[in-house]
């Protein structure tokens, strides 16, 4: 796991130098926001990260063995928070009716305490664990990507009148912002979109996908970069936006598997 982690940290910081010096051209050659692509994966891209949620907090409470305890209520909150999230994102993007908004929250608030209720009491170690993970994985990156964007103020390719004026590069920290227009870096939709990435915790749990972690790293590094792209054809951020966005949460996921997968493979499961 160490070398892994060098080997993309070092990854990371080539690809982040080449669009320090080529940010600006990627974006005036890519931006279409009339993209489908664009759209599509606009719509959809980040609501993993609210699925997520709502999986692994029903997963927390249905293993703590407890009915009523503090951290459930907290729990339990944050399930409706992303029952809340996963239904606006898919009505806002799609600019569904109101009605719709409340029907998504209804299915996820039946569907996902089912699929708590048939996690077997022999599984509840190994599904804690990658609960567990699952809840911070799907809330650090709202909280330390919505903090940067605020306090580096970096401007929106699309926002800009005169880009070759007004583009600053990723590095320059503008002052704190409030200001959707200039909470270009990093960019949310591909944080959000890398908490796919913790779908390569499933085979621990499930008998049916042991052994695929690399089809599913797969999967998750596609949906992955075609969010990222998708970001840049729209205008919404450069490419070092999406690159630092979705490495946030790749380094977490890193750091998180360091700390507990070793555990779970050496538990009784």
């Amino acid at each position: 796991m160490k070398k892994q982690t060098k080997i993309f940290f070092c990854f990371v910081a080539c690809v982040l130098l080449i669009f320090t010096f080529t940010d600006l051209q990627i974006s005036e050659t890519l931006y279409n926001p009339k993209s489908t692509f664009g759209w599509f994966f606009e719509s959809f891209g980040e609501v993993i990260i609210a699925l997520i949620g709502c999986f692994s907090t029903v997963g927390m409470i249905r293993t703590s063995g407890k009915k009523w305890s503090v951290s459930n209520i907290l729990l339990g909150t944050l399930f409706l928070f992303d029952t809340f999230m996963a239904s606006f994102l898919i009505t806002h993007y799609l600019k569904l009716p109101t009605f719709a908004m409340g029907l998504l929250g209804i299915c996820c608030v039946v569907i996902f305490p089912l699929i708590g209720r048939n996690i077997k009491p022999a599984d509840f170690e190994v599904v804690r664990r990658i609960a567990k993970a699952g809840v911070v994985i799907s809330l650090a990156p709202i909280l330390i990507v919505t903090l940067v964007k605020m306090l580096w103020g970096r401007q929106r390719f699309r926002s800009m009148l005169n880009p070759a004026a007004e583009f600053t590069p990723w590095y320059v920290i503008n002052g704190f912002t409030m200001n959707d227009d200039f909470m270009s870096f990093p960019s949310g939709h591909s944080a959000n979109s890398a908490t796919i990435i913790w779908i390569t915790w499933l085979p621990l749990w499930l008998e049916r996908i042991k052994g695929k972690e690399t089809l599913l790293s797969l999967i998750s590094g596609i949906w992955i970069i075609c969010v990222m792209l998708s970001r840049v054809i729209m205008g919404a951020h450069f490419a070092s936006d999406v690159l630092m966005g979705a490495s946030i949460v790749l380094f977490l996921n890193m750091y998180l598997k360091k700390k507990w997968y070793p555990s779970i493979e050496l538990g009784t499961h």
